[in-house]
């Protein structure tokens, strides 16, 4: 695969030296269309089952353009995959929730470092599910009914709706609200790969359920091992879709 291959170039030493010395400004252009894979971990005590390590996977197609050493970020959120650590939990996102983000703009910045070239994007607080004046103050949502509340997915149900099946005998759906901030703080190993880790934090609170038995929720909190949120992104052609990369995501990432 090209990003085990650019790995490995770097790892030997083998490659670009401007990449190396991080000196001047990026001997790269980032401008193009982009696939990346953020994988988040977090550690879920679910009911009836106990404690596991949650692993999730968002695929993104982004359209980036550089000026310097500053890029444009245009992100399109394509998939969630969950793997919830145990084949006796299965959570889906539906695919409405996704499409209720739309195509969200950020800024990235790129620092010469005596190592290379850092990535370094911030994702602002986000929350989802509900509409409050500080998004990163503010109490979230505790009830369906608190008017700061609103259907995001558009499927009748408040704030966003989750679909969990527990132990295949009980399964339904469940509504949160979510606040998530995200730190995406990498390398540039080639002009078509970037690889670093991804800090991020992410409170929920579980609104109801369609099953009495799903309203517990499961407590979580992020996984203390760093190494285990991360994120890739790898230069795909352009006219490169979000159906193409739903379908060939682990392919192409390996996985």
């Amino acid at each position: 695969m090209r990003e085990t291959a650019a790995c490995l170039l770097v790892a030997l030493g083998i490659g670009l030296p401007a990449f190396r010395s991080g000196e001047g400004m990026p001997p790269f252009d980032l401008t193009g269309t982009w696939a990346v894979m953020q994988v988040t971990s977090d550690i879920v005590v679910y009911p009836f089952v106990g404690q596991r390590i949650r692993t999730t996977t968002l695929i993104l197609h982004v359209e980036m353009g550089q000026t310097g050493s500053i890029v444009t970020v245009s992100e399109t959120h394509c998939l969630v995959d969950t793997d919830d650590g145990t084949g006796m939990v299965v959570t889906e996102i539906p695919d409405a929730f996704l499409r209720s983000l739309g195509t969200v703009d950020r800024i990235a910045t790129l620092e010469g470092t005596g190592e290379g070239w850092r990535f370094v994007e911030l994702w602002p607080t986000e929350v989802h599910g509900a509409r409050l004046a500080d998004p990163v103050s503010d109490p979230l949502p505790t009830t369906a009914d608190d008017p700061r509340m609103f259907d995001q997915d558009g499927d009748g149900q408040p704030g966003i709706t989750v679909r969990v099946r527990v132990l295949g005998l009980i399964s339904g759906e469940v509504y949160v609200v979510q606040r998530l901030s995200k730190l995406l703080d990498g390398q540039v190993l080639a002009p078509d790969l970037i690889r670093g880790l991804l800090t991020w934090t992410n409170e929920q609170v579980t609104l109801g359920a369609s099953n009495p038995f799903l309203n517990a929720g499961g407590e979580a909190h992020v996984d203390p091992v760093r190494e285990r949120s991360y994120f890739v992104a790898i230069r795909v052609p352009a006219g490169t879709t979000c159906a193409n990369l739903t379908a060939n995501w682990r392919t192409l990432f390996d996985r």
